[in-house]
């Protein structure tokens, strides 16, 4: 019998304006091949912004649609899936109770992604279609804008690192539904549009005035339209489009409302709708920082589905491609307010020597140990606002910030983490502690004792360790520290912090200085 060498696998959309399905056989992220492709247009977006709820009539479509999928990937032999949902069912009000139907009847699980990670699942295929089309952000930026229905992703790339990123939500559905009808078919409209999503985006284009941008890659659900009415394939890969042709075309759109571009374009009310506040947001978009090149790829959520799954199960090479990209955003963030870049490098070079050797002994994995980055960078955000209070106002710096391709959770842990590295865990005495999910603590108390330990040795923030090295023995981990330097300080905040870290690893910690 011959020997089977691929893995079939489906990735599932269940998106607002679309249920998709894309069948893979893989071998790894350079040989694969996509066996089905299916989409179904089902409308959740506008009922879930408009009402926070997907009637009972539109779950049964769900359910009979996926009920389609099912069959399938069964006929197909499909050994692994993911199906993961976004904006809609992200906002409506009964999504737990649409999951619990889909999994009664179906038998499918579903994620529910938030908006971080949405856009970056849509951020990886973009960039890897780029860099097969040798597109890259070396010495020049790329601004890349992604629109879905419900929300706008803005990410600055420079020299291969994540320089800025914002989620709004200012998707195009939703900007539809903030304006009555009677508004958007007003002469009017327009100009008020173009005034609200002004303002809208006004923070951006702040932060971004100073940077230099090439590329302006745009990306969503209603770029298809707008490469039509430009005349240009919507299924070609990537179109590299003249800045000074998209300004044409906005201009000529501008004198248009809603009655008008139906005639003009000969196309639907409803698409319509959709088009004009397509069209003046890119115009907007265009405003912030201007670009020589647009870029528009046909990458969907779906592609960077697939991506991350077969680069998750079959290149560990990208997968550290991709965990540096994230490292660059957190120093990004760190950069923002003013962190001391030597003293949190340190840190982290000393928490992940820890982190390596205890790791597969504690139920921890390459996600705890990115998290763990994430806290070592981020732990003293909060001076920029407060010396006295910094762990606190660093927890609320975290918390506020986009980070995308982390969960609501990542995030969470990430802040939680870097505000008990320096309080005390379970202080009654402490009424102001944000809230600790049972579920995260163990997590939270392991990154947080690592950190404080890490933290310690550098606690004169002059990196006075050259070299240091982690072993564990006889119920101990023992840290050997390489200096010339007086360690003074090190080794008595190295003490004092000790006892958090034996509590949650139930290991004696003992630092050893070796001479230089």
């Amino acid at each position: 019998m011959k020997r089977k060498t691929y893995t079939t696998f489906a990735a599932i959309h269940l998106g607002s304006e679309m249920i998709s399905m894309q069948i893979t056989e893989y071998r790894g992220v350079d040989r694969y091949k996509i066996i089905e492709c299916c989409n179904k247009r089902i409308r959740l977006g506008e009922e879930a912004f408009k009402n926070k709820i997907i009637s009972f009539k539109l779950v049964n479509e769900i359910c009979d649609i996926l009920q389609g999928f099912k069959s399938l990937m069964e006929e197909y032999g499909v050994e692994e899936y993911k199906m993961q949902a976004t904006t809609a069912v992200r906002e409506a009000r009964n999504q737990i109770f649409l999951l619990d139907q889909i999994y009664s009847k179906t038998g499918l699980v579903v994620d529910v992604v938030d908006m971080p990670r949405e856009i970056y699942t849509k951020f990886v295929a973009i960039r890897n279609t780029l860099k097969e089309s040798n597109i890259t952000s070396e010495r020049e930026g790329m601004l890349m804008m992604d629109i879905s229905s419900g929300g706008l992703g803005i990410t600055f790339v420079q020299d291969e690192e994540i320089r800025y990123q914002q989620n709004l939500h200012v998707g195009i559905i939703r900007i539809k539904e903030s304006f009555e009808r009677n508004r958007r078919e007003s002469m009017y409209f327009n100009r008020a549009l173009t005034e609200f999503l002004s303002s809208t985006i006004g923070s951006v284009r702040r932060e971004l005035q100073q940077d230099h941008v090439r590329y302006l890659v745009l990306s969503g659900t209603e770029t298809e339209l707008v490469l039509k009415m430009l005349e240009l394939d919507p299924m070609q890969k990537v179109h590299r489009i003249a800045a000074e042709d998209f300004q044409n075309f906005f201009s000529k759109m501008r004198k248009l409302n809603l009655p008008q571009l139906i005639k003009v374009y000969n196309i639907p009310e409803s698409v319509a709708e959709l088009v004009l506040p397509t069209v003046l947001l890119y115009e907007q978009l265009l405003d912030l920082v201007p670009a020589r090149e647009i870029i528009v790829t046909a990458d969907r959520f779906i592609d960077g589905m697939q991506l991350l799954h077969i680069g998750t199960k079959t290149s560990e090479a990208l997968c550290r491609y991709w965990e540096q990209e994230l490292i660059s955003l957190f120093h990004t963030i760190g950069r923002r307010y003013l962190y001391d870049k030597k003293h949190v490098n340190q840190v982290e070079r000393l928490a992940l020597l820890m982190f390596d050797k205890l790791a597969k002994y504690y139920g921890m994995g390459e996600r705890e140990r990115l998290l763990l980055r994430g806290v070592a960078i981020l732990h003293d955000l909060g001076k920029y606002v407060c010396m006295r209070s910094h762990s606190a106002f660093s927890y609320e710096l975290i918390m506020a910030t986009d980070i995308i391709g982390f969960s609501d959770r990542d995030k969470k842990i990430i802040a939680l983490a870097a505000y008990y590295h320096a309080n005390k865990l379970f202080d009654q005495n402490n009424s102001k502690a944000p809230a600790l999910d049972k579920d995260m603590v163990a997590i939270v108390a392991k990154l947080a004792a690592i950190i404080r330990l890490a933290d310690a040795l550098d606690r004169s923030y002059l990196q006075k360790i050259r070299q240091c090295s982690v072993t564990i023995k006889d119920k101990a981990m023992i840290v050997q520290a390489v200096s010339k330097k007086d360690l003074a300080l090190e080794e008595w905040t190295f003490a004092a912090k000790a006892s958090f870290f034996e509590e949650v690893y139930g290991l004696e910690a003992k630092l050893q200085r070796v001479e230089d």
